[in-house]
């Protein structure tokens, strides 16, 4: 018995510099072995002179700390041993305790006591809750985003997927095994060679992989998935893992789509609305040339307010033509414009709206001296923005105009500044002064149409442009295309 005993407290004088608590006690519920930590919280509860042979009834039922004790001790000195977990407040805060209790035994088999071991897990239990938490946002996440995360192993051609990607492909986890294959079998047939290709570029260029793609669900439905990953290499440079992520974006292609399809009917409808109007139109004008004017002077008026309706009608219908005509750019027909020509062309096209109002233009393409687009896009594009700056420049102030390139790693921009008028600039006239037939102000005569010209323009060529402005001032407008030269 002696024997088993020193046996006990050599193995608890293993633990006595941790913070654990430790102890020992015989069938008669007397104490045989300790560590220091267990000593220090029993006098902290009141108690003094803790030796071995004390009776750990009393101590036990002196506070909340002991209470698992009863029973934890009861069963192992049945032969179970047990582990419980009891949440405590100490000082305020929240505590976990882990509490293990293993039976001793003699070497008749015989039970002759218990060891008690407790230990702090509250960092532990707090780990896993916000390992659990963050889980769980993840899960919403992927279900508010319809996005799921996929991870193949290469070796074992084993595809491990998360729960929204088996509601996204409606596979039963159970029931589903995810393979290279049984995946490029949910593909629509008609991408499977598309994404087989993608995948196996992306492995072999270590490159991402980026696909949109149909597959097929169990009832025939379609759905349109976006597909990203990349692949891990081993030491060797062999490829062994690809995980990634699988959007469901069916809506918005198929919001797209009908987008598109309502553009190409409106486009149709305004094609045939201005051909079936052209010939009542040009009828109106020419009997307009043909009235014998000044025989009567009501009748010259209204034949005049409708040459002038007339007039106004069929300018919008060539409007109307010419938004359509550059929303459907032809992009294979782009090439590099140099800007020193479109300046050459510029100074054809005003020079006497230059000469009459002594502007003066200066212009710095030593950072940028070309764009990658239609020349004659970008030749309306500057002639609107200068001939803007000389119309809203200020009353005896000749009009300044700077012309300035900037490059970045992923684009290239073009600010036209002058010294004019300015505005009070919300979002809202910003919006507006690009909209078809927007002003920046009534002060000057034309319709508003050369902005949204702009706009749409540099919209065909990948582009967008911007407004600053300050009344007094005057205004930049930048305009930001990709720098093609970087790819």
């Amino acid at each position: 018995m002696k024997k088993q005993q020193g046996l006990i407290h050599n193995k608890i004088e293993i633990v006595d510099d941790r913070n654990d608590v430790v102890w020992a006690m015989d069938v008669d519920y007397k104490l045989t072995a300790f560590n220091s930590s267990f000593k220090a919280l029993v006098e902290k509860l009141g108690f003094d002179n803790i030796v071995s042979g004390i009776d750990l009834k009393e101590i036990y039922a002196s506070g909340r700390f002991f209470n698992p004790c009863d029973r934890g001790c009861q069963r192992a000195l049945d032969r179970y041993a047990t582990t419980s977990k009891h949440t405590f407040e100490s000082n305020g805060s929240v505590v976990v305790h882990e509490f293990s209790f293993q039976p001793f035994m003699n070497s008749s088999g015989e039970v002759v006591g218990c060891c008690i071991w407790q230990k702090d897990i509250s960092q532990e239990v707090d780990n896993n809750h916000r390992i659990l938490e963050s889980e769980r946002k993840y899960r919403e996440a992927q279900e508010v985003a319809n996005v799921g995360h996929w991870s193949w192993d290469m070796k074992e051609d084993k595809i491990i997927w998360s729960n929204q990607l088996f509601r996204i492909f409606e596979k039963a986890p159970d029931k589903f095994e995810a393979t290279f294959e049984a995946l490029l079998n949910a593909i629509h047939p008609d991408d499977r060679d598309l994404y087989k290709n993608d995948v196996e570029l992306s492995i072999a260029e270590n490159r991402m992989h980026d696909i949109i793609h149909r597959i097929v669900l169990a009832d025939g439905k379609i759905r349109y998935v976006h597909q990203k990953g990349r692949a891990y290499y081993d030491e060797h440079g062999k490829p062994f893992r690809m995980s990634g992520t699988t959007q469901d974006v069916t809506k918005d292609i198929l919001s797209n789509q009908q987008i598109m399809e309502q553009n190409h009917e409106l486009q149709n409808f305004v094609r045939i609305i201005s051909h079936n109007l052209r010939g009542p139109i040009s009828n109106v004008l020419m009997l307009s040339r043909i009235y014998e004017w000044g025989k009567d002077e009501m009748n010259d008026d209204i034949v005049k307010k409708i040459e002038h309706t007339t007039e106004a009608l069929d300018q919008t219908i060539k409007d109307l033509h010419l938004s359509l005509s550059l929303k459907s750019a032809d992009k294979e027909k782009f090439r590099e414009v140099y800007l020193k020509d479109v300046m050459k062309d510029i100074d054809g096209l005003l020079a006497d709206e230059i000469s009459k109002y002594k502007a003066t233009i200066n212009t710095d393409f030593t950072k940028v001296d070309l764009v990658f687009g239609a020349k004659s896009y970008v030749v309306n594009i500057f002639y609107n923005l200068i001939l803007n700056a000389i119309n809203y420049a200020k009353e005896d102030v000749p009009a300044i105009i700077s012309i300035k390139t900037e490059e970045t790693v992923d684009a290239i921009s073009i600010k036209f500044t002058d010294n004019g008028i300015g505005m009070e600039l919300t979002p809202e006239k910003e919006r507006k002064i690009f909209d078809m037939y927007g002003r920046l102000s009534g002060a000057t005569e034309g319709k508003g149409f050369g902005l949204y010209l702009v706009k749409t323009q540099v919209e065909a060529m990948d582009g967008k442009i911007e407004v600053e402005s300050e009344k007094g001032l005057g205004s930049t407008f930048t305009i930001t295309f990709p720098n093609t030269t970087k790819t």
